[in-house]
């Protein structure tokens, strides 16, 4: 700018020639933490594709897990418990249970948190911030 007063311009020519920086896009918060029903929507709304894909994910492979092992151990207890086996079925059940919700609340821990940082990352990339990189608990997604 500085070299352009030097040669002559004005003050104002010299500002037009200079590009403007690009403002970021606004993300509406509240579209991003909706979106994170179906989780990674938010992320993918953000426009944060690794983390979106790592979220729906880590939701899919922590639920989905869980809900297979009721309906397996369902007929693998039946079948127990015809053959009289009820130390066995008893075993089974409580191993089996106590599984199905160990996964079941790490997948929804995931899912929450899926929507939260959807919805932080929304606001700082409003803010023109990173949005979220520079949080250290999701390791650099």
């Amino acid at each position: 700018m500085a070299t352009g007063l030097l040669r002559g311009e004005t003050e104002s020519e010299s500002a037009a020639q200079e590009p403007e920086p690009a403002r970021p896009r606004r993300r509406d918060w509240r579209v991003a933490l909706g979106l994170s029903l179906i989780p990674g929507l938010g992320h993918l709304y953000n426009g944060q594709i690794r983390r979106a894909l790592f979220f729906f994910g880590a939701t899919l492979f922590s639920i989905g897990p869980a809900v297979v092992l009721i309906t397996a151990g369902e007929h693998l207890g039946a079948t127990l418990l015809d053959r009289k086996q009820f130390t066995a079925f008893l075993l089974l059940s409580l191993g089996s249970v106590l599984a199905f919700l160990a996964l079941f609340v790490l997948g929804l821990g995931f899912w929450a948190s899926a929507a939260v940082d959807a919805r932080r990352s929304a606001i700082e990339l409003s803010e023109g911030r990173p949005g979220g990189e520079a949080r250290w608990w999701f390791l650099k997604l």
